[in-house]
């Protein structure tokens, strides 16, 4: 939809929020906690190689009128130039706006989807931390043959190729791309850069939006992070590092999470299918095993194997995705393994009752929001932040419900849930005619919860987790595809940490 359609989901969302937050700004990084962070080590080392790049070399090539480097002096690092030129691979990047629209179309994005504004600009409509942007940009492609720098315009018919491709993307974005072989298949890696991962937002204390139907803070553009932003995504994009997931398929669904798979591949996961009759072992390079949609129970030895890796010999670092389909059979078995991790799937169909928030006019398409909490740590922070970016959508909900918050080494936390108490459980036996007939009880409803299991092995805390989402809509590629929905953020951010990819800080 990208921003076309956004002023019009404001519209949408203003109702469905009577009362409103501070909202926190988007932020596509991803989660990690205490012993959670030995994961992002790599990504670190290359963004601190990045943090002063290009104009020493390059002073006397390019004179920019004003200071706004971050190193303040407009003399960068010598080190990325060299890692630049050292590049032995392909590198393609995208800007999804024309060279000629580049600062105004920036500024459209601020003004419309950050509330924030490039405080140099003047009437003639000339920005400086965007006009920087494009030199930088510019310089990427003369210090490497290996980059390839192309201009295209969001909002010609040509783009639906590249929103095809990639979800979740709109005007302004850099898509970074480099072709990877994973697993005898050829794969484009790739890494997206919105606007708030490019520049740095400070508060505007003097001046409001009216937003959601309450006060929403603006912001103004105060320094610009293009350099070592778009180095790191080179990185990632041209980084070996490989995830391996394993889709258990032999007792769910056949290809109902597709949309999900192909979006995981490009970006840097190695997902394989498992269809053999039974599970009888799961291998140590496994990082994530996905459940979707289960038509028949697992065996009591099958879910033993699953515990069996999730420990993973003290070890832990593992994780299991499930999404639940409130039309399946019962699983016993597995109801009771999700139970152990204070996760359970009860019977019925989430059903919004209040008609501003229903999506295309059906009450079982519902909205998802960070979930409030008592006890808020890092981790739902950023899912919290991640969200912001819009708000998750899913049809076809089950009802989750949280068995413990905490029980030993497990702690189990609602992630994201229906924004007011307005949703009722419609019973699976009804058809598509069904209305409350208002003796139901209205509640918030849980979209995705999560579950952790954290221990030292040898002075270092691991964790393994299990993460159940309410439905496999979540994956459906009309939501992850959406500008202006967080699906395709919360599924990716949920597999890089389970998993134990390198993620965001």
């Amino acid at each position: 939809m990208g921003l076309r359609g956004y002023k019009a989901m404001k519209k949408l969302f203003a109702k469905i929020f009577k009362k409103s937050e501070t909202p926190k700004l988007r932020n596509k990084a991803a989660l990690k906690q205490g012993g959670y962070a030995v994961a992002i080590t790599a990504v670190v080392i290359a963004a601190c190689v990045a943090v002063n790049i290009l104009f020493a070399v390059l002073a006397e090539r390019v004179n920019l009128d004003i200071d706004i480097s971050l190193a303040g002096d407009n003399t960068l690092s010598e080190e990325n130039i060299k890692y630049i030129k050292e590049l032995e691979e392909q590198v393609d990047i995208t800007v999804c706006v024309t060279r000629e629209d580049f600062a105004s179309g920036t500024e459209y994005i601020a003004q419309n989807m950050y509330s924030a504004t490039d405080a140099t600009g003047t009437n003639d409509g000339v920005y400086a931390y965007y006009e920087q942007s494009l030199t930088l940009l510019d310089l990427y492609d003369v210090y490497s043959d290996k980059i390839s720098l192309n201009f295209v315009d969001p909002y010609d018919p040509s783009f639906s190729e590249i929103t095809n491709k990639y979800k979740n993307v709109t005007l302004g974005d850099i898509i970074v791309e480099c072709q990877k072989e994973i697993g005898g298949e050829k794969y484009t890696r790739s890494e997206i850069l919105s606007f708030d991962d490019i520049y740095y937002l400070t508060e505007d204390d003097n001046s409001y939006a009216n937003m959601f139907g309450g006060s929403y803070q603006s912001y103004t553009v105060s320094g610009n992070k293009l350099e070592s932003a778009l180095t790191s995504a080179i990185f990632k994009a041209t980084s070996n590092e490989t995830q391996k997931v394993l889709v258990l398929e032999n007792h769910c669904k056949t290809g109902i999470i597709s949309d999900y798979i192909d979006y995981m591949k490009q970006n840097n996961f190695d997902v394989s299918t498992f269809n053999d009759f039974a599970l009888k072992e799961l291998g140590s390079d496994i990082d994530l095993v996905i459940i979707a949609a289960p038509v028949e129970d697992f065996a009591s030895e099958e879910l033993d194997v699953i515990d069996e890796w999730l420990k993973n010999g003290e070890k832990r670092g593992k994780g299991l995705m499930f999404f639940a389909d409130p039309t399946g059979p019962e699983t016993p078995n597995l109801a009771a393994y999700l139970a152990e991790w204070g996760i359970a799937v009860e019977s019925g169909v989430l059903y919004e009752t209040l008609e501003s928030a229903q999506i295309s006019r059906d009450p079982t398409t519902n909205i998802f929001v960070p979930a409030t909490i008592e006890n808020e740590d890092e981790i739902t922070k950023k899912y919290a932040d991640i969200m912001k970016g819009g708000y998750a959508i899913s049809g076809g909900n089950a009802v989750l419900q949280q068995v413990f918050a905490e029980e030993g080494i497990r702690i189990t936390t609602p992630i994201a849930e229906t924004p007011s108490d307005s949703v009722v459980i419609k019973p699976i036996t009804e058809d598509s005619e069904w209305k409350p007939d208002g003796s139901q009880d209205k509640n918030k409803h849980i979209g995705v919860l999560m579950a952790s299991e954290s221990d030292y092995y040898e002075n270092v805390l691991h964790t393994s987790y299990v993460c159940a989402f309410s439905s496999t809509q979540f994956a459906n590629a009309d939501w992850m595809g959406s500008g202006y929905t967080a699906n395709a953020d919360l599924l990716l951010t949920s597999a890089k940490m389970m998993s134990g990819a390198s993620v965001d800080g």
